[in-house]
């Protein structure tokens, strides 16, 4: 039990002191919002990764889609929000099947979720973001 402790208190401290450094990365606020058929889709996962793919210096991003469709980025581990940047964005939200709650399934249409044949993009600026909704249909 003193060992679990011990652990959790070194972990805690790791999170502190990390939260001290300053990022490499410059990072600028995103957000917006994620509609399926005019619906929030809360819940969804939303992943904005570099139009040249994910470097460490142009690392992924991403967020969860809050119950008014509202969702931020986070990067980790920098901290919230995005570098400036071209992104392609995958949307995807999972859910339980009806007949089998082990099950999970994506109530979205895989088109959504491919990267080689993105259907939704973004730009990230310098300074805060607040992008226009993305608005989903099947």
């Amino acid at each position: 039990m003193q060992f679990v402790r011990f652990l959790l208190l070194v972990a805690a401290a790791a999170v502190g002191f990390a939260g001290c450094t300053k990022s490499p990365i410059k990072l600028y606020p995103v957000k917006g919002k994620v509609l399926f058929q005019e619906q929030p889709a809360e819940g969804a996962q939303i992943v904005f990764q570099p139009t040249q793919g994910a470097t460490p210096q142009s690392p992924l991003a991403y967020g969860t889609v809050e119950s008014d469709g509202a969702f931020a980025l986070h990067t980790d581990p920098y901290g919230n929000g995005a570098a400036a940047g071209d992104y392609v964005v995958m949307v995807t939200w999972y859910a339980a099947h009806p007949r089998d709650p082990e099950k999970k399934f994506n109530r979205l249409p895989a088109k959504y979720a491919d990267p080689a044949t993105p259907l939704v993009k973004a730009t990230v600026k310098e300074g805060s973001n607040d992008l226009e909704p993305f608005r989903l249909k099947p």
